[in-house]
């Protein structure tokens, strides 16, 4: 008479002596511990994205600079727009079409889209805080070595340490206005990433 087992679960009948999981409600019925599959973010943003697209993604956001560039300075020339909507029109623009490059060519379905962008969003702000990094560190450098130069003369100077020059004093005024531009700047960049992203893997599963 054969042995008749049931799962400790759920209390299903278990007719198969060598099943491993119930299947009823899955129960792991060996006792054996289950690996865990769940993955970290950055685990699933590397696995889900392809380095050599994103970094040829800035070939054509490159690409996309120039050609925005020569297109909206005519509007910039005759007065249509300012020079603010001109920057802000030739980045995003740019941004957009290159995310679409990444939509298109890097997303295999949906669950594709949002690792994508992820990657692509962080590498412009990385690229764009690199540069600005190299930038104020060369010239709080170059700051630095005319300071020194100018301490080294006044020190030297007939009049002796005691003189100091009279320098007019200003309060600096906010301009709300720019603060909210680069707010908004800032802000449109991963609006139009994720767009591009998003357009582009819809464009590859449609046509």
């Amino acid at each position: 008479m054969p042995i008749i087992r049931h799962c400790p679960n759920c209390g299903s009948v278990i007719s198969d002596d060598d099943i491993e999981f119930c299947t009823e409600c899955g129960y792991n019925l060996l006792g054996k511990p289950v690996a865990n599959d769940s993955k970290g973010f950055f685990d699933n943003i590397s696995e889900k994205t392809n380095v050599a697209i994103v970094i040829f993604s800035f070939v054509v956001f490159g690409a996309f600079l120039f050609i925005g560039s020569i297109f909206w300075s005519a509007f910039l020339s005759n007065g249509s727009i300012d020079m603010v909507t001109y920057l802000l029109l030739t980045v995003v623009l740019s941004v957009f079409f290159a995310g679409m490059f990444i939509g298109y060519f890097g997303c295999r379905d949906r669950s594709y889209v949002v690792p994508n962008f992820t990657m692509f969003v962080g590498s412009i702000f990385a690229v764009v805080l690199s540069g600005m990094g190299l930038i104020f560190a060369f010239s709080m450098g170059i700051i630095a070595t005319i300071s020194s130069a100018f301490s080294s003369l006044s020190n030297n100077s007939p009049y002796g340490a005691a003189y100091q020059p009279t320098v007019p004093s200003y309060t600096p005024s906010v301009n709300l206005n720019i603060i909210f531009e680069i707010i908004l700047f800032i802000l449109l960049i991963p609006v139009a990433a994720y767009f591009g992203v998003y357009l582009g893997y819809f464009l590859r599963q449609n046509i």
